[in-house]
């Protein structure tokens, strides 16, 4: 799946880092609550990035073009 958004784009980018920091946080042994504490996100945040095995998952919403009508 190719990113909807260019190499550059802050939201992309910002979203890429979140989610190596909180998988690295995770993988380190820390709870999801601590990393909610660390971060200073909520921990549903915490709960919907450590569900995503690639931060291109979490590109979606409001961000995305719709897609295609299949018909």
């Amino acid at each position: 799946m190719s990113s909807p958004w260019p190499t550059g784009h802050r939201f992309a980018e910002r979203t890429r880092a979140k989610h190596a920091t909180i998988h690295a946080l995770l993988a380190a042994g820390h709870s999801k609550r601590s990393v909610a504490r660390q971060l200073g996100m909520g921990l549903n945040t915490i709960l919907r990035f450590s569900r995503a095995t690639t931060p291109e998952e979490l590109f979606t919403g409001q961000w995305q073009s719709p897609l295609p009508d299949p018909s």
